[in-house]
């Protein structure tokens, strides 16, 4: 029998908490041992007031714990502190202002029982507010175990970063150190890289087992301040870096990725560029990401990948400027997509890293 670990985080979250852990104790006949670890990070209203109601009214299989913080160290912290302590075979985040659908953690068993050696398996996500799927043109399960297909797939947001409603074998986290960047936002981008670095094969799945709640209050969906587009500037810059100190290894892949690793950068930096260019950033954050972007160009030359490169310069002035016309915006992704088509035509004019050398990319 599968051991889980169901690991939710608590922060503020009063109006959506009691659903999303009634969601999870209906899973208690999934045919697994599952335990759920709640972390309390410390918020100011009357969640776990409500979670610790609840767990002590439950009668039923599922354990649960609850860890507390000293005081609030944000959604990385708190999830690094229940993979901690978590004990299953594998793992799946939830945050607490979202919920699993009926039944999903015993098609997750089941799916799995099917494709035992999947180091992942994602269920599809529905969005509350518009009913939207997040996995789509899928009908059928479908394993991905060939990295030359999965790792390019995340790398063009074809698979999506969030952390949640993916049941992650431990022990590729474990073994690999691979852990949410505290004090950051946007920490799935940077986690999700590493994660599908060290994957052996992926199962999607196209029934929907998760409801994304579309919260107001949200990190995603509060308004910019001149503090929070610096932090957020800041996270921008530091994901790209250690992205840069860890490209991938050659030794995984038939075509070579150099061109997607270099536009999945360029994408999170042309975001943080957008934010800069609309609100007053900290000279010394930006400073910080000058120097990543400039040491993104720099890493484009050096593979010398000039149609990349070339791209990059949209990152700088006076072609940074075009992030204030709208319709630059809308076509971005569009323009990206040409410019990847492009590079991967010339591939041939660049000799395979791990024919080249063992070393990485």
């Amino acid at each position: 029998m599968a051991a889980i670990s169901i690991i939710i985080p608590v922060y503020n979250v009063e109006p959506y908490v009691r659903r999303c852990l009634e969601s999870v104790m209906s899973q208690g006949d999934a045919g697994a041992s599952l335990e759920c670890i709640i972390v309390d990070d410390c918020g100011q209203d009357g969640s776990m007031s409500i979670v610790r109601q609840i767990i002590e009214d439950y009668e039923g299989p599922i354990r649960f714990t609850i860890a507390t913080h000293e005081h609030n160290r944000g959604l990385s912290a708190a999830r690094n502190t229940g993979l901690a302590k978590a004990s299953g075979d594998y793992v799946m985040f939830i945050d607490s202002d979202d919920y699993l659908t009926d039944g999903s953690m015993q098609y997750f068993i089941d799916m799995l029982g099917q494709h035992p050696g999947a180091d992942m398996v994602m269920g599809n996500v529905r969005n509350c507010k518009d009913g939207s799927l997040l996995i789509s043109g899928i009908e059928e399960p479908r394993l991905l175990d060939d990295p030359n297909v999965f790792f390019p797939d995340m790398l063009h947001h074809r698979i999506y970063l969030y952390a949640w409603n993916k049941l992650i074998r431990r022990e590729v986290l474990t073994e690999n150190g691979i852990l949410f960047e505290e004090g950051i936002l946007y920490e799935d981008q940077l986690w999700s890289y590493q994660l599908f670095k060290c994957l052996s094969s992926v199962l999607l799945l196209p029934k929907v087992t998760y409801v994304y709640e579309n919260n107001a209050s949200s990190i995603v969906n509060t308004t910019f301040t001149p503090e929070k587009a610096s932090k957020a500037l800041w996270s921008y810059a530091l994901s790209c870096n250690k992205m840069l100190d860890s490209p991938p290894s050659v030794e995984r892949y038939k075509r070579s990725p150099v061109v997607d690793y270099l536009l999945f950068m360029a994408n999170s930096m042309t975001n943080g560029l957008y934010l800069h260019l609309s609100q007053p950033i900290d000279k010394e954050i930006w400073y910080e990401f000058r120097t990543a972007r400039k040491r993104l160009l720099l890493r484009s030359m050096r593979y010398c990948r000039l149609t990349v490169a070339t791209f990059m310069l949209l990152l700088f002035p006076p072609l940074s400027y075009l992030q204030k016309w709208r319709f630059f915006r809308h076509h971005y992704y569009d323009i990206e997509l040409a410019v990847n088509i492009m590079a991967h035509i010339t591939d041939f004019l660049h000799p395979h890293p791990m024919k080249a050398s063992k070393e990485q990319i």
